[in-house]
């Protein structure tokens, strides 16, 4: 598709000449026509270079689009709904600067403008364009306090047994290959396949001994049909239905000694449903789900006098990170911070976070940045007077104490290259054969207490300390509103179970729903103050 150009002369129908006098001037239609569309124009240029100069029949502006795109995620209207309200809808209109007798255009073209923002890795375009525009008014600040957290996000896709699995992925494979694998050519296995697992269903109603023979037979029929394309067309392989195919096998099944096995042990990244590979199974505690995982990072002032809970604050997304659903949250932090340099050159003074992203290695690694890490952090796991909160660490000496007021007598540093860790492991050697409290202290069979502590133990220690102080709790109180946060985005612009499949598609609806978000915010609180400014006397 080639640029269409933009017409230099308005008509007298012109949404412009005829509205403005019916939208008052705190209208957020109105407030979206005067502040956010010329940063939409600014993003002309990226945009155009999604398309070609000229190619094929002209293309609907593709600022037109990426305001149309803005306006259906503020409002969570449907692709359809957007298509009609851009021809109907006279606010909507007037918002994105168009004529009254604009025609309009199909609501599949909406959906390739979202392809070409995808395949171009254009995915966060329009959020930085939302985000750069609250640097430039000073409402979003490059060295300031922000607060983070994680939620999860349910896949569009249903969830499957391993044998479901297995037989959807061999259909899907066997499907994409009947093109390519010519009737002479074929293996002689192939019509039976095709009968088995394109032309017959599952029957749920198979017994425990049917259903593992079932297994059994489809993990062969995989191992059989990858064989056959190893030996006779290598190049299949290359095709992405053929290694999907290959990477289920492998993590469903395994070959000894010739015979093949079922595994015991899948990774955690394993497949749960072929038409969505990206979307993990996780664990959460008493929260299981298959999908993804979302880092959201707000901007957060806690020295902003306190208003009603009506008026609008000033905060703001400032990144919203797609993760796998997994992927720890002291990894997601990192990233999230990576980010927000690399695109906007932030890099906050403070960062509110609850206890999962509040680690050894996060304290000692916001330590070595100059950023101050606030939130809890784990107790330890061992219950009873003897954990490791009561021995007395000292990490510049390699020494402790236990309760009992004895010396550590050993300090190994212990490098361990199978996890990629290093910890102290602290000794009291012959010191435990007399101790009173043994039992209670040790269960191992020599007797002796050891200690295992990070290398920055010191830093844990330290906010546990800092944890049982008075007003601790009362210092977190700023990173209690991102739960607000996360409802917003649930419940206004549908968070929490994704329309999309692929890692890719699924972070840019929620590069969309964080700039949804901001041009709502910044809308509203634009209109609070000119309420205010009008009231206040003169």
């Amino acid at each position: 598709m080639s640029i269409k150009t933009v017409p230099p002369q308005r008509s007298f129908y012109h949404s412009a000449y005829l509205c403005q006098d019916l939208l008052d001037p705190t209208h957020r239609y109105r407030l979206f026509r005067e502040k956010i569309l010329p940063t939409l124009e600014k993003l002309r240029p990226q945009l155009e270079s999604l398309y070609c100069e000229d190619n094929g029949r002209p293309a609907v502006d593709p600022v037109i689009l990426a305001g149309v795109t803005l306006l259906q995620f503020t409002e969570k209207v449907p692709d359809r709904g957007a298509a009609e309200h851009i021809v109907f809808h006279l606010g909507w209109k007037y918002a994105l600067d168009l004529e009254l007798t604009y025609g309009g255009f199909h609501p599949t073209v909406l959906v390739y403008f979202r392809d070409r923002l995808e395949e171009q890795k254009a995915e966060r375009m329009i959020f930085d364009g939302i985000v750069r525009l609250l640097v430039e008014l000073g409402l979003v600040k490059k060295k300031g306090k922000q607060r983070l957290d994680s939620t999860h996000i349910v896949g569009y896709v249903k969830a499957m047994s391993w044998l479901e699995c297995a037989m959807e992925t061999l259909r899907l494979g066997l499907k994409d290959l009947k093109a390519e694998v010519g009737r002479k050519k074929r293996p002689e296995f192939w019509e039976r396949l095709w009968v088995s697992y394109v032309q017959s269903k599952l029957d749920w109603r198979l017994s425990k001994t049917e259903h593992a023979s079932r297994y059994r037979q489809c993990g062969q029929d995989m191992r059989d049909l990858l064989e056959w394309i190893d030996r006779n067309d290598p190049k299949l392989s290359e095709r992405a239905a053929v290694k999907l195919l290959r990477r289920v096998f492998e993590e469903q099944f395994e070959v000894v000694e010739g015979k093949l096995e079922l595994t015991t042990k899948r990774p955690s990244g394993a497949v749960q449903n072929p038409h969505d590979p990206d979307a993990h199974y996780a664990d959460k505690g008493t929260k299981q789900w298959i999908g993804y995982k979302v880092h959201v990072v707000e901007s957060v002032d806690p020295q902003q006098p306190i208003k009603k809970k009506s008026d609008p604050a000033e905060h703001f997304i400032i990144e919203i990170l797609t993760t796998e659903a997994a992927q720890d949250e002291m990894t997601g932090m990192a990233e999230a911070l990576k980010q927000e340099h690399a695109h906007h050159e932030i890099t906050p003074q403070t960062m509110y976070a609850d206890a999962g992203y509040v680690t050894e290695n996060t304290l000692r690694e916001a330590e070595q940045n100059g950023m101050e890490l606030l939130g809890p952090t784990r107790p330890d796991p061992h219950k009873g007077a003897y954990n490791t909160d009561a021995f007395h660490v000292d990490i510049d000496k390699r020494q402790a104490i236990c309760p009992q007021g004895k010396l550590s007598t050993q300090c190994s540093r212990i490098k361990d290259t199978y996890m990629g860790t290093e910890y102290y492991r602290i000794e009291w050697g012959n010191q435990c054969d007399s101790c009173p409290v043994q039992n209670q202290c040790t269960r191992s069979k020599s007797g002796r207490r050891t200690l295992v502590v990070g290398l920055r133990h010191d830093l844990v220690e330290k906010r546990r300390k800092e944890m049982r102080e008075a007003g601790f709790s009362k210092s977190m109180h700023p990173r209690n509103g991102v739960e607000g946060t996360h409802s917003e985005l649930v419940r206004g612009h549908g968070l929490r179970r994704t329309k999309y499949r692929g890692r890719s598609r699924v972070s840019l609806s929620h590069y969309l729903m964080g700039a949804a978000c901001n041009v709502k915010r910044y809308l509203n609180l634009l209109a609070f103050q000119m309420r205010q400014t009008a009231l206040s006397p003169a």
